[in-house]
């Protein structure tokens, strides 16, 4: 940013000639005195004259970057591109571990060239969540409401650029762990329905969205709130002013005033300069100071009372109207220097207002030449006429010949028509209602009508009484973007210039098309967000659907063996095709040689053929990579683009990656074919290094029984079971064999092993781990798992003298009799036949100890046969189930971050597919279905590398809690009764975790 300086210098002088230029013009077109017309011309000639010299002056400097502020984008250009890889020192940015470099400092200028402190965010103490410290923090501030959004954060980088911007402590980017848009949201609703006062506007949008008609239903009382034309100023200095004075106006009567503002940095900027001007009590209510926002709306309505606040303005809060005394009036206009001394609660309406006219008249007359002793010795009619007039010049648009030939009358109504001038019309007020009530100023448009309506309902609640404003500039984001050139032409022909303003019911209308363009952008871009979310969308139901059903316990055993079948069927595909042994091989020279072979090239080659092949295709690669490369430092003869040729970046390079010491004087003292000679060095040396690599593996990619072999050794290292090459060779040759028949069923009967094994394991370890405590209760539990479980009758006795191994070989041979008769089909049936809640709730209690749920007695008939099946399969064998769902769940959890970021990253590239003139939306379809499936088999991936090897640990006993030393004998305390002593849980078995080779789950979760 410092490079570019220079540049955005000179080109803000150049936009500010240009601006003149216009200006000028417009002058001279609607000019009234003819006698200044030679010195605009005269400005005008040395306008035009300065403005090539800038130009000139600005194109010997280099621009770095463009920026694209109503994008909130930054963009390197050539020269910046050029300029960051000298100063990096790493090469070229579009080669190999480079890549990523381009976006990160894409990034980093956003975070300083377009992303502004109190407007986009603040640096506020946040207390961090793990240790309760509290530290600055970089707090995003909604752009529609003025809130600060605590814990949110920018994507890719974005965030920590500006924290490192602002130097606060930089925190990881965050992880999303489940989204959905808000229109997917209420969607999943059967019904939708809502109340708001400002949905008018966004009609079209619920109805295209949502299919839902938006019906206005007329007030409880008719509206009494004066809702006045936009003040339209050329410039916002001019408009600032203007939006100050109006406070001072409006406070001086009394009224109370809400100041609407779009961010904190505007908020704080207009406080400022209402202390500095007028000296004016208020209070400011934004994104820093949102923890006060209930007292400050508390006495937003009271006398005189100015509130600041951004978009948020206290909506969902009613600003009360206060009550105040004449004393309290009095109090106020002296306060103000409105009143003399003399004024007292007792006078009447015109002794007020003569009392206060003549106070304010040498100041407000001044211009008229009107003393204070003209004022004081004017007849009250006349100097209420003189104000009356004054008022009426600065106020309303009458002419000054109007102004004098107008009537007491018809300039009092004259200014109760334009509404910005108060003190015509002073006299003993009841209260803020009958004062005119809260005044509202809008300090710009909102890109929204809807917002700006919200800011206007703050006043005229329930019939009251009250006035709201809203100030334009052309120079305002709004109106720069989609009204400022075609309204900047017609108000310099109707002679506008700075400093004047306008009032005017087209030029209102003029903001609200304005408005309403901005709206139909936002809305078409809300449905691109859904339209692209459609595929997410279809994502969730059938991810969390599979969630859902694994939670539920459904089927769980059937699910592990789909995800068998479906990887047993993908290794099949991959390591028996015809191609694979040729695609090892050039993943095999990728790693060896650093090069990129496509495997065509290699197919059907013994090992000496594909050695050479290797070897030839390598060097043609990194010939055309060192091409690419020296393109960055040495210039190329007849380039459009200049560069300077960069001898210290292209030592560095040649030394780091090829180990080439290059004389950086020799290269500048070559000459123009510096750049081939460089090139033949940097070639030979990595030829040299291509033919000195040792490639002993490539005999194995030759060998016919290659992929056969791989498929052997995956089975063993995925299943722990052995299937030789033998055989899956003669099973792939023989018609009648299928090699996937031949691993499915030794998985099936690896697991029907488990069945058995897994729960005598696990009970096994509960009881050596509970007999360290009480010994007596856990053989008693282990004996009555042995009588419910295993269907053999085991006493305490025998326990206590067979040892572990026998106990445990003997446990293994009854539950293996269970599972080969089959009795869980058995109790499923016996369940389903239940006619009733209860009787089924009986039923489960006298084979399992534990009934139905509670939530299974709400289910429709569709669902109940599943609900029964489940809970009895968690019940009779737990240990399995619950293992199955531990496994599932943290694979599904883990799997569907991953993806959710894959799908980030996807969205924010994939515009740059129009380029190849392809469709974004289609694309992104078509690319999220895919990666959808490729998350789905890296899941099944992940599910079969763990079932068979890992197990479930059971809970460790928790230790009694030692007793802290007595130092005299304890009372004796009453005997509790002795607990029936517990064997091991039926049902879900918390606590536990799950052990294996690579396996880090944390304890079981119950299912749900």
């Amino acid at each position: 940013m410092d490079m570019q300086k220079p540049w955005q210098e000179l080109e803000d002088q150049v936009t500010h000639c240009k601006e003149t230029i216009k200006g000028l013009e417009g002058d001279i077109r609607q000019i009234r005195d003819k006698a200044l017309l030679p010195e605009l011309q005269k400005k005008l000639k040395d306008a035009e004259a300065a403005l090539p010299e800038i130009e000139s002056k600005r194109d010997q400097h280099t621009q770095y970057y463009e920026l694209e502020m109503e994008r909130k984008s930054a963009h390197l250009t050539h020269d910046g591109i050029a300029e960051a890889q000298k100063l990096a020192g790493v090469g070229s940015f579009y080669v190999d571990e480079n890549m990523d470099i381009p976006h990160l400092l894409e990034q980093s200028l956003r975070a300083h060239a377009v992303y502004t402190r109190d407007k986009d965010y603040i640096v506020m103490d946040v207390p961090d969540r793990m240790s309760g410290r509290t530290e600055p923090t970089i707090v995003i501030v909604d752009t529609n409401t003025g809130r600060p959004m605590i814990g949110r954060q920018w994507s890719d980088g974005l965030h920590q650029a500006v924290e490192c911007k602002e130097g606060v402590p930089i925190k990881p980017e965050t992880q999303t762990v489940a989204s959905v848009t808000v229109q997917n949201f209420f969607k999943m609703y059967k019904s939708l329905s809502g109340m708001t006062g400002t949905a008018d506007t966004e009609a079209q949008e619920f109805h295209d969205i949502y299919s839902l008609d938006v019906v206005s239903i007329p007030t409880n009382k008719p509206i009494a709130r004066a809702d006045h034309d936009d003040l339209m100023f050329l410039r916002q200095k001019d408009k600032w002013e203007a939006i100050v004075d109006e406070i001072k106006e409006f406070h001086d009567a009394g009224r109370p005033i809400l100041v609407g503002t779009t961010s904190v940095e505007k908020s704080e900027m207009i406080s400022q300069m209402l202390t500095r001007k007028h000296h004016i009590e208020h209070s400011v209510l934004n994104a820093k100071q949102h923890e006060r926002e209930a007292n400050v709306v508390e006495d937003a309505g009271q006398i005189g009372a100015v509130m600041i606040a951004t978009n948020m303005a206290g909506r969902g809060t009613d600003i009360k109207l206060g009550r105040f005394t004449r004393e309290q009036f009095v109090e106020h206009l002296l306060r103000r220097g409105l009143a003399s001394k003399g004024l007292t609660p007792d006078m009447s309406d015109e002794q007020l207002r003569e009392n206060v006219y003549r106070k304010i008249a040498p100041s407000v007359l001044k211009s008229e030449g009107i003393s204070k002793r003209d004022a004081e010795s004017m007849s009250f009619d006349e100097l209420e006429l003189a104000l009356l007039r004054h008022w009426a010049g600065e106020y309303t648009w009458l002419s000054p010949k109007g102004i004098e030939a107008a009537s007491r009358e018809e300039l009092v109504q004259e200014l109760d028509k334009n509404g910005r001038c108060l003190m015509h019309r002073l006299r003993w007020f009841d209260n803020i209602e009958d004062m005119g009530g809260l005044h509202v100023i809008g300090t710009e448009r909102h890109e929204s009508r809807r917002i700006d309506n919200q800011l206007r309902g703050r006043s005229g609640r329930q019939g009251d009484n009250g006035s709201s404003r809203f100030f334009v500039s052309l120079e305002d984001d709004l109106m720069k973007m989609f009204a400022g050139e075609t309204t900047m032409k017609l108000l310099s022909r109707l002679g506008m210039k700075e400093g004047d303003a306008i009032e005017h019911p087209w030029l209102s209308k003029n903001v609200e098309r304005a408005q309403k363009k901005v709206e139909e952008r936002n809305f078409q871009q809300r449905k691109s967000i859904l339209d692209y979310d459609e595929v997410m969308e279809h994502q969730r139901q059938r991810f969390y659907g599979l969630r859902q059903r694994v939670l539920e316990g459904q089927q769980v055993k059937d699910l592990i063996f789909e995800y068998i079948e479906d990887v047993v069927d993908d290794a099949i595909a991959e390591y028996l095709d015809s191609d694979f042994a040729a695609i090892c091989a050039a993943e095999y020279a990728r790693e060896k040689l650093d090069c990129s072979i496509l495997p065509e090239r290699l197919k059907g080659k013994d090992a000496d053929q594909m050695e050479m092949t290797i070897r030839k295709l390598a060097k043609e690669d990194i010939a055309a990579n060192i091409t690419v490369t020296l393109g960055e430092y040495i210039p190329v003869d007849g380039s459009e683009f200049l560069m300077e040729f960069d001898s210290a970046g292209l030592h560095n390079w040649a030394k780091n990656r090829f180990g080439v010491e290059l004389d950086t004087g020799d290269l500048r003292e070559a000459g123009p074919g510096v750049r081939r000679q460089v090139q033949e060095q940097l070639e030979a040396a990595a030829f040299e290094k291509i033919d000195n690599t040792e490639l002993d593996e490539i005999p194995l990619f030759a060998d016919p029984n290659y992929g056969a072999e791989r498929l052997s050794k995956w089975v063993k290292t995925k299943f722990t079971f052995d299937v030789s090459p033998e055989d899956i060779v003669h099973a792939n040759r023989d018609d009648q064999l299928e090699v996937r028949d031949l691993i499915i069923d030794k998985a099936r009967d690896l697991y029907t092993s488990r069945e058995a094994e897994f729960p005598v394991e696990f009970i096994m370890q509960t009881t050596i781990a509970n007999a360290q405590r009480d010994p007596n209760a856990a053989f008693e539990g282990l004996a009555r798992w042995a009588r419910n479980r295993a269907g053999i009758e085991v006493t305490v006795d025998e326990i206590k003298t067979t040892p572990p191994p026998k106990m445990r070989a003997r446990l293994i041979e009854a539950m293996r009799e269970q599972v080969k008769r089959d009795n869980l089909s058995e109790q499923v049936n016996a369940a389903l036949a239940t006619g009733s809640d209860d009787e089924l709730d009986e039923y489960l209690k006298s084979q399992f100890d534990e009934g139905i749920t509670e939530r299974m007695r709400y289910l429709d008939e569709d669902d109940r046969e599943d609900a029964i099946r489940a809970r009895v399969e968690t019940l009779a064998r737990p240990e399995l189930v619950q293992f199955e769902q531990m496994v599932l769940i943290e694979t599904l959890d883990q799997s569907w971050k991953d993806h959710l970021y894959a799908m980030d990253q996807l969205r924010d590239s994939i515009g740059f597919r129009a380029i190849a003139q392809t469709d974004p939306k289609i694309e992104y379809k078509r690319e999220g279905q895919r990666m959808f499936k490729s998350m789905m088999k890296e899941l099944r991936q992940r599910v079969t590398d763990i079932i068979f090897k890992a197990r479930i640990a059971p809970p460790r006993p928790q230790q009694p809690m030692q007793r802290p030393p007595q130092q005299r004998p304890a009372a004796p305390q009453q005997q509790r009764p002795q607990q029936r002593p517990q064997g091991a849980p039926t049902g879900n078995i918390m606590g536990s975790s799950i052990m294996g080779p690579g396996m880090s789950f944390g304890p079981a979760r119950a299912a749900t």
